[in-house]
């Protein structure tokens, strides 16, 4: 049981490094493997996911046991994060950027990427699959969700 809890945890500055590593080896021209973002869109998912996570508060409703189930599931025994699953409208970045602003927004992934181990108030925002998790819940929930959309082009 021990190793099931001992996840890659975006809270782990050598966690973040390795994220770094490989999205500074990310350039416009990769092609998706998956889904429909180019890697532009991508990284402005990334960062607006991410800093949501860093600065909202929990909402009012309380966890579902479905959604208990499905973090567990999720967070602790599943390699990766499902592909095709749709995001809140609100995190959809498909034609709200072009590869102009690549630089700029990779740039950006880096130093939202190097605030999390350095993060000192809870994290409170309530998942929306998953409910209200723990700090160290959204430190994997958001390595993992970069890690698939890094995997997602290739890198």
């Amino acid at each position: 049981m021990n190793d099931i809890l001992m996840k890659r945890n975006l809270l782990e500055k050598s966690v973040g490094d390795e994220l770094i590593n490989r999205v500074n080896n990310l350039t416009p021209a990769h092609l998706q493997r998956w889904g429909e973002m180019t890697a532009t869109e991508m990284l402005l998912h990334c960062n607006i996911c991410n800093r949501q996570i860093l600065t909202e508060g929990r909402g009012k409703k309380k966890t579902a046991v479905k959604q208990y189930l499905l973090r567990i599931i999720a967070l602790y025994f599943a390699p990766h994060f499902k592909r095709g699953i749709r995001s809140e409208p609100r995190n959809i970045t498909k034609g709200k950027t072009d590869d102009t602003h690549f630089a700029e927004l990779r740039e950006e992934f880096i130093q939202i990427i190097q605030m999390f181990p350095q993060h000192k108030k809870p994290m409170t925002l309530t998942h929306p699959a998953f409910g209200n998790i723990s700090t160290r819940e959204w430190g994997i929930a958001a390595y993992k969700h970069m890690d698939h959309h890094l995997r997602q082009f290739g890198v």
